[in-house]
């Protein structure tokens, strides 16, 4: 019986013994552990809005564009401009002539002044007869009601060929084309004795082109998230290729208050002197838009933003505890971005994380 207790308690110490020896072991290994993780630098979070400038492409048109084709079919009399020239609102670029068109008017006023003769004499014997109506049996009622028909008839047709005069007096003003506003010939593609008709304005080539390039219009398209951030008669700074070191201006006039289900984006127009015609339709811009940060935005280093297939997110560091804090980003300028989420400020995070770092990992900093 007392050998049995002997065995008894040396079995209970050699069991505490053991278990002394896996804690301290377990402890060693944790305190390794944690003695060669990777150190981390963390980035204490900020509330800040990011101001950026936005970089958009564009392209110079003619504030006002026009191709002159004829309106009526002639010979070319006499151009008075060329590529090149400027010329005002009203102002006569080309003369026309089409002895057909002058036959046709003096037809037609002949036929007017025939039917008007005709409605005159037709109005004058209606007249007689209604004062010779007034004596009792004088004229019968049907021969008053034939008269009052006449004179409406020759009424009817005098107006008629009388509107066909004015029509043909209206092509007659065709052959002398003036300029629609003030503006730049940019083209031209006839010369004096040419044959021109009228035709398809689809595949017809114009006679003339012109260009208003005093005044342009610059086009760009401005994607929903920043369509918002623009108003009407804000200035906006843009620089061409074509003329580097030189930074120009605009102001906005037109926005579509649109978007483009394709693209996602708003058609925006500025208006932009060229008083100086230094710049040119058809050139390509680069717009500088200023881009106001949102007030309710954290920000953070870009490198701190971890972007998978699924999300986005960052690494939130809580007592050595890696935790992840899904995210949505805003503007970004100088390596800062601003971020929304479940994520406030003075937190603490892993500055340039990556996905590699698990939940609850034990970060070292």
């Amino acid at each position: 019986m007392k050998n049995m207790n002997y065995w008894l308690i040396a079995i209970c110490l050699l069991s505490i013994t053991w278990s002394a020896c896996n804690r301290s072991d377990a402890t060693i290994s944790n305190k390794n552990s944690s003695q060669n993780a990777t150190s981390y630098s963390l980035y204490t979070v900020k509330k800040q809005a990011v101001d950026n400038t936005l970089r958009l492409p564009a392209q110079l048109s003619p504030y006002e564009f026009v191709n002159i084709y004829p309106k009526v079919s002639g010979y070319i009399k006499r151009i008075l401009v060329d590529i090149g020239s400027q010329v005002k609102e009203g102002q006569v670029i080309m003369v026309m002539e089409a002895p057909e068109v002058e036959q046709n008017n003096l037809a037609a006023r002949e036929r007017y002044i025939k039917a008007q003769a005709l409605f005159i004499s037709s109005k004058d014997s209606y007249n007689r007869l209604l004062n010779t109506a007034k004596t009792a049996g004088a004229v019968s009622p049907n021969d008053l009601q034939t008269a009052q028909s006449r004179m409406l008839s020759d009424s009817a047709l005098c107006n008629s060929e009388k509107a066909n005069w004015k029509a043909m007096e209206s092509l007659k003003d065709y052959l002398i084309v003036k300029a629609p506003f003030d503006g730049t010939i940019t083209q031209r593609n006839i010369h004096p004795g040419a044959l021109v008709t009228v035709g398809n304005k689809m595949d017809a080539t114009p006679m003339l082109e012109l260009q208003q390039i005093s005044k342009l219009r610059l086009q760009l398209k401005v994607s929903e998230t920043f369509a918002t951030q623009l108003a009407m008669n804000q200035k906006i700074s843009f620089i061409v290729d074509a003329l580097p070191g030189k930074t120009f201006t605009g102001i906005i006039s037109r926005q579509a208050n649109s978007l483009d289900e394709k693209y996602r984006s708003e058609s925006v127009e500025l208006d932009v002197l060229n008083t100086d015609n230094v710049l040119m339709p058809g050139m390509y811009a680069e717009v500088l838009l200023p881009i106001i940060g949102h007030s309710n935005a954290c920000i953070i280093p870009q490198t701190a933003v971890v972007t998978s297939t699924e999300k986005k997110y960052v690494i939130k560091v809580k007592n050595h505890k890696a935790i992840m804090i899904d995210v949505s980003t805003g503007n970004e300028n100088n390596g800062m971005i601003e971020v929304f989420g479940e994520i406030m400020p003075n937190d603490s995070i892993i500055a340039t994380a990556g996905d590699d770092i698990t939940q609850n990992q034990y970060i070292k900093y």
